[in-house]
């Protein structure tokens, strides 16, 4: 018969415990009442089978469960409701202290074993809480992981990951097709000797070493690589140590574009880096994998216009600063060379941060080199890329949808032309004239964010720029920072602080502008990522 107990204002705890001596029922039915920690309504059952019927049915919490019964014995009886009610957290409770027994038990599934008579009302109450949370936690766990999963093996790019000893750990469906192999089990514990030529292999392996060995990346070399099938391709190769929590290097994680077909039609391919962040134990190391691979996303370097100019004499100099608020972040910018007088520009600020943000960010990532022919358009461009991250966004079960700004500086032209969806418009700051505000004209208003209607069209704007203009575009961390008697930091007061500091270099004054805003802040930090790239016209006769 259930317990009962006084009524509190929290909602009781509903247990199942399935034990067929009526003194040991009754027993864990006092223990919690006579728990001060919460409420707990104990349903009774004397057989297994009796218990599955009352899960089929019942709304219940935890299973408190004895291994001996009228119908079923021993390590069986757990086996059996482990596989019947796998989402609910168990608790053995067992008349044998039986070390090696409750190890199994607890290693295969169950999130406690007690036994009887060695519990009170305390221990007992919070073992049931303890394992009701670690379950959770598991779950939540297992969901990240299987969105990261999805995300990578999503990716047309291979992805893989090897510890010091060149041994796969993780691998995409993408690197598998390139091994020709389709399943996991195929690929990880073994090395590149068993998919490539023995002189492929080695100086793939001599590769990995030095990236070990000095904690210098490889970014974005290009090579040909020879299968065992003898099939020859071009590969854009990026290579980037795999760090633990104490900063030591324990691998490497690598990332390969066939970029075969464009080889043999151009001999110019658009380069991109990627990293992968190990999170550090269980959530936290694949938290720390997610981070490499966002920091690979963003650009290492910037490039040059023209091409062969040195960083000083570039008509077009850029200055990038990343702050995401947790270990990965929800923004994402890239800087694209589309020709000696023309520099694309994209900026996108995904819902939320963490985990989830920063997958749509390496999706958004790889959706911007897809789309590069339409880059010179930015109407065009953001409206392709909303249709391709609709495509796949909507296999997610949560929904997700991101703002972004698309520009291309046009020296030839002396212009920019922008489109926007959804997010802060720049700041276009005149250093000859002194005036400060918008890029946008006052009738212009952004499309929708990313993400969200499927039919979505993107107007492309034009404003004229001249020499020595500094653009300044950012993600709305920047300008949602709460100060004190709930003040928030807007447009107006990040345009008033970039005029006190238009002596200083662009450098400066955006290090400068980061810091007042932080400095605002009550706790003196973000609270959402930010990210600010600053753009300045340094020559616009460059032709």
């Amino acid at each position: 018969m259930p317990g009962t107990q006084p009524t509190t204002a929290e909602p009781a705890i509903r247990v199942l415990l399935v034990e067929d001596n009526p003194g040991d029922a009754r027993l864990i039915q006092e223990l919690l009442i006579d728990a001060k920690s919460g409420r707990f309504e104990t349903v009774v059952t004397t057989r297994l089978s009796e218990a599955m019927e009352k899960l089929a049915g019942g709304d219940f919490q935890l299973i408190l469960l004895d291994l001996s019964l009228p119908d079923s014995q021993g390590i069986d009886t757990f086996h059996r409701m482990v596989n019947h009610a796998p989402m609910l957290p168990l608790i053995v409770l067992s008349g044998l202290d039986d070390e090696s027994l409750a190890l199994q038990t607890v290693k295969e599934g169950a999130q406690d074993y007690l036994v009887k008579g060695q519990v009170d009302p305390r221990s007992l109450a919070r073992s049931i809480r303890y394992a009701m949370e670690r379950l959770a936690a598991e779950h939540a766990l297992e969901e990240e992981r299987n969105l990261l999963r999805n995300v990578i093996d999503n990716l047309l790019d291979s992805i893989y990951v090897k510890d010091v000893n060149g041994r796969y750990l993780l691998d995409n469906i993408a690197h598998r097709r390139t091994l020709s192999v389709d399943l996991p089990e195929q690929v990880v514990g073994k090395s590149v000797f068993d998919f490539f030529p023995n002189p492929i292999a080695t100086k793939f392996q001599e590769d990995d070493a030095v990236v070990c060995r000095t904690g210098q990346p490889i970014l974005n070399r290009e090579e040909v690589v020879v299968s065992n099938s003898s099939a020859v391709r071009w590969i854009s190769t990026t290579k980037v140590p795999l760090r633990n929590r104490a900063g030591e290097v324990v691998g490497v994680i690598g990332i390969g574009r066939d970029i075969t077909e464009r080889k043999a039609a151009e001999e110019q391919i658009f380069r991109y880096n990627a990293e992968i962040r190990q999170r550090n134990t269980e959530l936290e190391d694949d938290l720390h994998m997610a981070r490499e691979i966002q920091q690979a996303f963003l650009p290492q370097q910037f490039p040059t216009f023209p091409r062969n100019a040195s960083v000083e004499e570039s008509a077009i100099q850029f200055f990038s600063r990343y702050i995401p608020t947790t270990a990965v972040g929800g923004d994402f910018f890239h800087i694209i060379p589309l020709s000696d007088t023309e520099a694309g520009v994209f900026i996108c600020d995904v819902m939320g941060h963490g985990v989830r943000a920063a997958l749509v960010t390496a999706i958004q990532r790889a959706l911007v080199e897809e789309m590069l022919p339409a880059a010179q358009d930015p109407g065009r461009f953001l409206t392709e890329i909303n249709r391709a991250l609709l495509s796949i966004l909507r296999r997610a079960r949560t929904p997700m949808f991101a703002s972004a700004f698309a520009m291309v500086v046009d020296l030839r032209e002396k212009c920019v032309r922008y489109s926007n969806a959804g997010h802060p418009w720049p700041i276009h700051i005149s250093r000859e004239t002194g005036e400060i505000g918008p890029i946008c004209a006052p009738s212009e208003r952004p499309g929708p964010a990313l993400g969200v209607f499927k039919d979505a069209h993107f107007e492309t704007h034009i404003r004229p720029i001249a020499e020595r203009d500094l653009l300044i575009l950012f993600t709305d961390g920047l300008c949602e920072v709460e100060g004190e008697h709930e003040t928030y930091f807007n447009q107006e007061m990040l345009q008033e602080v970039l005029r006190k500091g238009l002596v200083n270099s662009s450098e400066k004054l955006i290090d400068e502008t980061i810091n007042e805003v932080r400095d605002f802040a009550i706790n003196h930090n973000f609270t959402d990522d930010v990210c600010l790239i600053g753009v300045e016209i340094k020559n616009i006769h460059v032709l």
